[in-house]
């Protein structure tokens, strides 16, 4: 596709939203997870904890169309200091600590047969028999799960589940009709 791009003059976006457990779970620098993208959108909040944003990297001519585009259509934010302060905090601690999202959604994996060693990040998907009655189950015993299909579900560790919140969510899982 990136060549398909190139060849038309076309700049390629890569929406980098998981990138920092791509990065993490595969040891892979970013800058090599990145290569050949014009721009790249990180986000602050999944899995790093911060409140909300995102940050978008590229060349300084990407950064400043995309910042006309943002405000052509009313995206500005003003008094984005402590946003910002939270994302450069989210930055510098919780990068490393995503490997614990990524153990966690193991457990969770281990507990609904899933092999575990298929699990890469922090999202677990599962086959069910009946995805609705699964998911009303764990909620009724404190779990969210997210039905994804006709027979998945879909289940996301973050930096608000800690081991012993995976534990127990992965003993309602396993006492669970799959």
């Amino acid at each position: 596709m990136q060549a398909y791009a190139r060849e038309h003059g076309i700049a390629v976006h890569l929406d980098g939203a998981r990138l920092w457990n791509a990065h993490v779970a595969s040891g892979t620098p970013l800058r090599e997870l990145a290569a050949g993208f014009d721009t790249v959108s990180v986000c602050l909040s999944k899995g790093l904890g911060a409140p909300v944003g995102s940050v978008l990297v590229g060349s300084r001519e990407h950064v400043a169309a995309a910042r006309v585009w943002r405000k052509r259509y009313g995206a500005g934010m003003r008094q984005t200091g402590f946003l910002a302060a939270a994302g450069r905090y989210a930055v510098r601690h919780h990068v490393d600590r995503l490997a614990e999202d990524h153990a966690n959604a193991r457990v969770l994996a281990a507990a609904l047969d899933v092999d575990p060693a298929t699990v890469d990040t922090n999202i677990v998907f599962a086959e069910v028999a009946d995805p609705g009655a699964f998911v009303a189950g764990a909620a009724e015993r404190g779990v969210r799960v997210m039905q994804l299909g006709p027979r998945a579900v879909r289940l996301v560790t973050h930096l608000d589940v800690s081991a012993e919140d995976a534990a127990r969510a992965a003993e309602v899982l396993a006492a669970l009709p799959r």
